[in-house]
């Protein structure tokens, strides 16, 4: 029977650290970023993925879905858009540009978290 990942108390994450919780290569993660669109991890100005707890989260449960429950890629694929779908709220009829338009927002600006974070990591 396999045991569950312990995932560190911490917010942030760099792709060897994510390797490690999920056992898995670089380049599976990587993949992964190919097939998964709801894996997005914010790049540095370096490129340095840097990974979120949630993205972790994410990590571990297509892990689950790929190698204890044996689905195929497409059928991981479908299974979690399902269950993203069942867990997010139901918006009252939402423009698709305006929700494109939110999203790439909330990923600049994730994006330029992490760089000011790297920034004030220098400075420290």
């Amino acid at each position: 029977m396999p045991t569950e990942a312990v995932i560190p108390d911490k917010d942030e994450f760099k792709i060897g650290e994510v390797c490690e919780i999920a056992g898995v290569k670089p380049f599976v993660l990587r993949y992964w970023e190919t097939e998964f669109p709801e894996l997005t991890p914010a790049k540095g100005a370096g490129g340095q993925r840097t990974y979120t707890r949630v993205d972790v989260e994410l990590i571990l449960r297509i892990k689950r879905l790929l190698y204890e429950e044996r689905f195929t890629v497409a059928g991981a694929k479908k299974r979690l858009a399902e269950e993203l779908a069942e867990r997010a709220p139901k918006p009252a009829k939402l423009d698709t540009k305006a929700g494109n338009q939110v999203e790439s927002a909330r990923r600049a600006l994730k994006a330029t978290r992490n760089e000011l974070e790297a920034i004030l990591a220098l400075l420290k």
